[in-house]
């Protein structure tokens, strides 16, 4: 057997994993949604149901691509899939989510879900004064209800039918570890269809682009970013595989990708559309088979499915109520929530200027009471690795080399445009695509919201790679070490303040565990914590509490008396 052949078994073991983990959770997706919709709660047959479609689907494709050893082949790749959910699950069980949003309205509208409420049919109440004084000043429960109510829940609707199944919330983070699977398997597909003589390549290129710096920092907490940005990525190799081998279940996984990264926030639905416009132009311009028009039909259902079906709520019920699909971050009554989270210097400049900036920025986690301060490229300072043990850092999100990244693929780029190879085409259309959808964004300088920016400067480098000339070569081998350099001071970074935090917030349950007594707790807008507590067996009683007589939970507002 050749080489050829071993990395095209390669390459479709890893088709396989890929496709077969994201159909898993469009399935649960869509299962749930249709079942709210019908006034049916959260309930684990959408889990089980889906769980057996998934292995069918993976049964499908293992006969499809290894129609001569297909029971070996299936049996090989439950193997994979078995390591991956094992994996994920183990550690997403095994650890806390830390994050300020993840602890408050995420946390809290999983909760909901779980315990039965229908976002189809019911509409949480914001408090009055009468039960916030019934409650000695407390925060209720539905303090978020603006954002609970009217923000996209594809992630929430996951996370709610895992927490319902195993009755612990925080394995339901297990949906980040496996879609940053996903996507490097699909990742590793495409690279290896690319390039199968180079294996070793394909995987550390899967890797890097995997490993977006905003997937690292989410991936044990609720945020939904990493996601997006994990999403992005398969549907990127996704669209080169059926270019290259236009196949039903590639298609299949394609739409289903679509369908997930639409229901992940408000952006992410125009990010959807426009990927799927973008990949529309690909086939018209340079499919000489005209299969653009099969294309179009598949892309409609799924924006019809993804809207009216699946994303009945927010977008249906929002426009009926609100007057406009992307409530309330749009339409009358708009909430502004990024002027206190703008750095203040950012406030006065357009869109192109704060990205500028806060490309060449100094990594910092600045609101708008602190200013951001350009730096020379490639420098880095201890601080703005620490930065990254938050999962939204703001100003050069990306890492604190990404900068010199940026310039030294602005080298590349030039080079290859001085070539003019036809062959380029097509990848120039997509990083145009991609650069098109971060600057449509009027907030593209704060990374969590562009996640996919991490993708271009790969795209660029493995171009140079290919281009021939040495010069070229070997700018793209710095381009990839730069990136490689700054994924692992992300990583780092995070892991060590990560570790630190969790030290700190296990010797504080463990030392409320050894109370003889119920703890006295103030929750403070953290009500989620409450479920903290009760899987690890604490008993305890709300109150008011006077910060200066209290501790606090570690990475929370929260605050407890051990009596």
């Amino acid at each position: 057997m050749n080489e050829s052949t071993n990395m095209n078994k390669l390459g479709n073991y890893s088709f396989i994993l890929g496709i077969a983990l994201i159909l898993f959770l469009a399935f649960m997706l869509f299962f749930t949604s249709v079942l709210l919709l019908c006034g049916i709660p959260i309930t684990g047959i959408s889990l089980w149901l889906s769980l057996a479609l998934g292995l069918l689907s993976m049964w499908g494709m293992t006969r499809s691509f290894f129609p001569a050893r297909t029971v070996a082949a299936f049996l090989s790749t439950l193997a994979g899939l078995a390591l991956v959910l094992g994996i994920s699950l183990y550690v997403s069980a095994h650890t806390y989510d830390l994050s300020w949003d993840g602890q408050t309205y995420h946390q809290e509208a999983i909760i909901l879900l779980k315990d039965g409420w229908n976002p189809v049919y019911e509409q949480l109440e914001a408090p009055t004064d009468a039960e916030l004084a019934k409650l000695q000043g407390r925060e209720l429960l539905t303090v978020f209800e603006l954002w609970i109510n009217h923000y996209s829940k594809g992630p929430w609707l996951l996370d709610s039918l895992l927490y319902k199944v195993t009755d612990q919330i925080e394995v339901s983070k297990i949906f980040n570890f496996i879609l940053l699977f996903a996507s490097f398997f699909l990742s590793a597909a495409a690279m290896l269809t690319a390039f199968p003589a180079k294996p070793k390549r394909a995987v550390i290129l899967s890797l890097l682009l995997a490993c977006n710096p905003v997937v690292v920092t989410q991936l044990i907490t609720f945020y939904i970013d990493g996601q997006l940005a994990s999403l992005i990525l398969c549907i990127c190799a996704l669209g080169y595989l059926l270019y290259k081998r236009y196949h039903p279940w590639t298609l299949a996984g394609l739409c289903s990708a679509l369908i997930l990264l639409g229901e992940v926030k408000f952006t992410a639905l125009v990010y959807a559309v426009l990927l799927g416009c973008g990949l529309l132009l690909l086939f018209f311009l340079y499919d000489s088979e005209g299969r653009w028009k099969s294309l179009l039909a598949a892309f409609t259902a799924s924006l019809l499915i993804c809207v009216a079906l699946v994303g009945y709520n927010p977008y249906v019920t929002n426009t009926l109520t609100k007057g406009h699909p992307f409530y309330p971050l749009a339409g009358e009554n708009a909430v502004d929530i990024m002027k206190t989270n703008s750095p203040h210097d950012f406030l006065d400049k357009n869109r192109f200027e704060k990205f500028f900036v806060s490309l060449f920025a100094t990594t910092a986690n600045v609101g708008n009471d602190g200013e951001s301060q350009l730096k020379w490229p490639f420098s880095v300072t201890p601080y703005e690795i620490t930065a990254f043990i938050s999962p939204d850092v703001r100003v050069a999100g990306f890492g604190p080399m990404f900068g010199g990244a940026v310039l030294l693929g602005c080298l590349v780029i030039f080079g290859l445009l001085l070539q003019k190879r036809r062959a380029h085409r097509p990848v120039f259309l997509v990083m145009a695509i991609l650069l098109f959808t971060v600057l449509i964004n009027p907030e593209s300088w704060w990374a969590r919201y562009v996640p996919q920016l991490w993708i271009i400067p790969v795209l660029i480098a493995v171009m140079g790679l290919e281009s021939g000339k040495a010069w070229i070569q070997n700018g793209s081998r710095l381009l990839l070490c730069a990136l490689i350099a700054n994924a692992f001071l992300v990583g780092f970074g995070h892991f060590i303040g990560q570790s630190y935090s969790h030290l700190l917030l296990k010797q504080q349950l463990q030392a409320m565990k050894q109370s003889t007594q119920p703890v006295l707790v103030d929750f403070r807008h953290f009500n989620a914590n409450r479920v903290r507590l009760q899987e690890e067996g604490i008993p305890f009683v709300e109150t008011k509490i006077d910060e200066k007589q209290a501790k606090g939970l570690s990475s929370s507002r929260t605050l407890y008396i051990i009596p």
